[in-house]
């Protein structure tokens, strides 16, 4: 059977002056020690949207492909979008 809650331990976290006083939202971020380069730096909860493709090819090509992306260092998706990107400014 689980235990019962101890809600008296909470006490320990409220503020040392008794009750907590009521501040904007304005006076919190005034107030804050944080700053707005520190609260960036969270990422965001937003779900991430990637797909993902299988390629049937040579194996030269891929191995080309590859060489191409590991010579220049990045990721395949980035090479890709370079590749397509250049292909439409072709015309």
């Amino acid at each position: 059977m689980p235990r019962s809650l101890d809600i008296s331990r909470l006490q320990q976290f409220e503020r040392a002056g008794g009750a907590a006083r009521h501040e904007t939202p304005q006076d919190q971020r005034a107030d804050s020690p944080v700053s707005e380069a520190a609260a960036e730096r969270w990422p965001s909860r937003e779900p991430v949207r990637d797909g993902q493709i299988s390629i049937k090819a040579p194996i030269d090509v891929i191995s080309r492909f590859r060489k191409l992306c590991k010579d220049d260092r990045r990721t395949y998706a980035d090479m890709l979008s370079i590749l397509m990107d250049a292909y439409e400014n072709r015309s």
